[in-house]
């Protein structure tokens, strides 16, 4: 037990305190074990290691006293590309500068181990430890433009322009030299623009054989989360929280939830498994109250997978998985980004009040940070995962694919630039090796497909004009929306990952 114990308290260290990032389907992993990985992530029901707990707990029932200790490496390699505004477009609140950036940090490593023990002839235990998933961008350098084409002011007194170009993809740093910034719309911090967002589950289990053939299992699971946001400074005056927006260095949240399984071979020469994942309620990311909607609220959603696995021979093995990850439960992901209410009712009053002439400073469920504040607007992700496995002597060759929706709509591109999950299409392929009774390696590749997203800015161009802008709702209520003349964006992405697996049998 001492050993277990060491073990998991140096994966939970290594875990969170490395640099780690992944998004495959949306931001949760393809699979978790190297024979899931190297098998389109299916494995619901096919138990080939102790990692099968990850994904259904009752498949470890079927298995020897084991550890599995896993290393993957994966890239994943993500741009954005931002075009110009139509020839008929007019002001503009918000334009990011044409062209495009890569992200950098193209290299992590994901570590993750799992330990399982009969209990009796009915009954096993054991414990996993893994990254459930993340994401990370960082980008350097650009400029944005804010306010471009309105000027206000009142009788007697010259127009104050708000047009302004900031340093950085979001505005985050200086103005550009040369250029005031009478809105306060630069960040004036730091202008690489970025997030870090990567989870931890921590989960025992315990698995019970019901009848001859069938076992079912329980996990609790204990979680943490990791957040950083940076360059988004310009964000902060629209937010309920202005000092909870971006810079506020890495906050963890923690929290718990469960998952169930059941996995039956009733009928000879088939698999069948289910497993529900519940939604998992962390603790809220109090430094960065002001950006997530829901004041910092971001739980973890819900997930259920069914498999079936087909054994032709007794060297081929054939295993389909369909998952769903209900994203849109959680408001921070989920919230669509209401434009023509986040300028009216969030922007135009703070812009007004900063400028003297009215407004309010006062919170609103317009604004970053309120329970129906802007999200990410992500959408529910199906997945179907194919995967085979033909055993040749000592040696173990598997191959799979899977595809699955992306979760962004194209309306939902602009914050999402800094979270561009867009993959859709896994290829993958590995080889297992048993190099004696106890001791097996498996080594597994996927290759997720490059994905391009097209989308309108619905911030970069708008017939308002700056009496709509003062006057807000009452004036032109629909004048802040998507339109034809909207700056096109494009996000991009695609990955590989090289996972390695050291097994050892104790019995």
């Amino acid at each position: 037990m001492k050993c277990s114990q060491t073990a998991t308290w140096l994966a939970v260290a290594v875990l969170l305190t490395s640099p780690m990032a992944w998004a495959t389907n949306g931001y949760f992993a393809h699979g978790y074990s190297a024979s899931q990985r190297a098998m389109g992530g299916a494995g619901t029901a096919l138990t080939e290691d102790a990692l099968i707990a990850t994904i259904n707990p009752a498949g470890a029932y079927w298995l020897e006293e084991r550890l599995d200790v896993t290393l993957s490496l994966f890239s994943p390699i993500r741009d954005y590309q931002a075009g110009p505004v139509g020839a008929g477009a007019d002001n503009s609140i918000l334009r990011l500068e044409e062209g495009g950036l890569r992200s950098d940090n193209e290299m992590y490593y994901i570590p993750g181990f799992a330990y399982t023990r009969r209990l009796d002839e009915v009954s096993s235990w054991g414990i996993a430890v893994y990254g459930n998933g993340g994401l990370n961008t960082e980008y350097r350098g650009s400029t944005t433009h804010f306010g471009e084409g309105f000027a206000v002011g009142v009788a007697g007194l010259d127009l104050i322009s708000l047009e302004t170009r900031c340093e950085g993809a979001f505005g985050g740093g200086v103005p550009v030299a040369g250029e005031g910034d009478t809105g306060g719309f630069c960040g004036n911090d730091d202008a690489n623009a970025g997030v870090d967002l990567i989870q931890l589950f921590i989960v025992p289990h315990y698995s019970r054989r019901i009848g001859e053939r069938t076992s079912i299992g329980i996990a609790p699971i204990f979680a943490g989360q990791r957040f950083r946001a940076d360059g988004l400074g310009a964000f902060r005056q629209f937010s309920n929280q202005p000092d909870r927006v971006s810079g506020t260095g890495h906050d963890t949240a923690y929290g718990y939830g469960g998952r169930v399984g059941i996995l039956t071979g009733a009928i000879p020469g088939f698999g069948f498994g289910a497993s529900y994942q519940t939604r998992i309620r962390m603790t809220a990311f109090d430094k960065y109250a002001g950006l997530f909607a829901d004041d910092g609220d971001f739980d973890i959603p819900s997930t259920w997978n069914i498999g079936l696995s087909a054994h032709p021979s007794d060297d081929l093995r054939i295993a389909v998985d369909f998952q769903r990850i209900n994203f849109s439960e959680v408001k921070a992901v989920g919230n669509r980004f209401d434009t023509n209410d986040f300028v009216n009712n969030c922007a135009r009053p703070r812009l007004l009040a900063g400028l003297g002439f009215g407004g309010s400073l006062d919170p609103s469920p317009s604004c970053l940070g309120s329970a129906s504040g802007p999200g990410f607007g992500w959408q529910d992700v199906e997945v179907v995962k194919l995967g085979v496995q033909y055993r040749v002597a000592a040696f173990k060759l598997r191959a799979g694919y899977s595809k699955g929706d992306q979760p962004i709509p194209a309306s939902e591109l602009l914050f999402n630039v800094l979270a561009p999950a867009v993959p859709e299409e896994h290829f993958t392929a590995g080889l297992g090796y048993q190099l004696s009774r106890r001791v097996g390696l498996d080594f597994a590749f996927m290759y997720a497909k490059s994905l391009t997203v097209f989308g309108p800015n619905p911030l970069s161009n708008t017939d308002a004009t700056a009496v709509d802008l003062v006057l807000g709702a009452g004036s032109n209520a629909t004048a802040f929306g998507a339109d034809a003349n909207d700056q096109t964006l494009r996000l991009n992405m695609r990955q590989w990952e090289a996972t390695f697996c050291f097994s050892y049998r104790f019995e």
